[in-house]
């Protein structure tokens, strides 16, 4: 295991699996295999405390957010807990401690098998997504007596546009991986075999590159995502403590020395 600032959090019931596979990337897999990583209250907020634990560690710069069981990503809300009795203790990032994450750091989708409801509002927010050719989209809530309550709808007709958005969202019907990339909701798809290697290639291509250039940039486009306007998103860039932090910070120096000499940089951990 790779020398962390602060160890990883503690994961109960092996919900959730960690690993490594190339420098500054972590590898997310969730893990109720029998439940369709259906997201109950343990999973969720084991899924908050991994993700803010990553933003925080400066060794690592990407993470791919995958599963253990090839049918399923997540099978959205665990309707079994709600038909209990249990309330859904969402964190402040929403669902899956990602519905409403303003990403610090590029966060990639590893998509086999079903990503519905509450699924498909996490991978609205994903910031590249790889789908298998068998993968499953959908927003089934009205199918179920419920709505798209955690931060996915507004995502998605945003992408989308309005009618798209209703047709989908009001019929309950799924779409195919294919569809799916038409409509702008994933970047590739790809055998289900290969999906964890094509989001590991993205990765360590991201990986490759400055982290506070990186960090900056995404910060950026998260701007302009959440701002009203072009005008108004570059002026917040622009002032941005971390476009101020990357101008200051070694790693520019390293680059623009690199480049000079005609030499590979060696980037340093970011201090964003």
């Amino acid at each position: 295991m790779p020398q962390f600032s602060k160890p990883p959090p503690q994961i109960e019931d092996d919900l959730v699996q960690l690993s490594y596979p190339a420098e500054h990337i972590l590898q997310i897999k969730m893990n109720r295999p029998k439940a369709f990583n259906a997201m109950n209250n343990a999973l969720n907020s084991t899924l908050e405390d991994v993700l803010n634990w990553f933003e925080s560690e400066p060794t690592l710069w990407v993470a791919v957010l995958g599963s253990t069981n090839s049918r399923a990503w997540c099978a959205g809300m665990d309707l079994k807990q709600v038909n209990l009795g249990a309330k859904a203790n969402w964190t402040r990032n929403g669902f899956g401690g990602m519905t409403q994450r303003f990403t610090r750091k590029p966060l990639i989708g590893a998509i086999r098998g079903y990503a519905l409801g509450g699924g498909a509002e996490m991978a609205m927010n994903l910031d590249i997504c790889v789908a298998g050719e068998g993968a499953t989209f959908g927003f089934p809530e009205v199918k179920r007596g419920v709505v798209i309550l955690a931060g996915g709808l507004e995502r998605f007709v945003k992408l989308v546009g309005h009618q798209r958005a209703c047709e989908m969202a009001l019929t309950g019907r799924n779409i195919s991986p294919q569809e799916a990339k038409s409509l702008g909701m994933v970047n590739y798809v790809v055998p289900d075999d290969q999906v964890d290697a094509k989001a590991l290639e993205i990765a360590m291509t991201i990986a490759s590159n400055s982290p506070d250039s990186v960090m900056a940039t995404l910060y950026g486009i998260r701007v302009t995502d959440e701002a009203g306007s072009a005008r108004a998103a570059h002026r917040l860039f622009v002032d941005s403590a971390p476009i101020k932090q990357v101008n200051e910070g070694e790693n520019t120096k390293i680059g623009v020395r690199a480049f000079a000499e005609k030499k590979q940089p060696k980037w340093v951990p970011s201090k964003l």
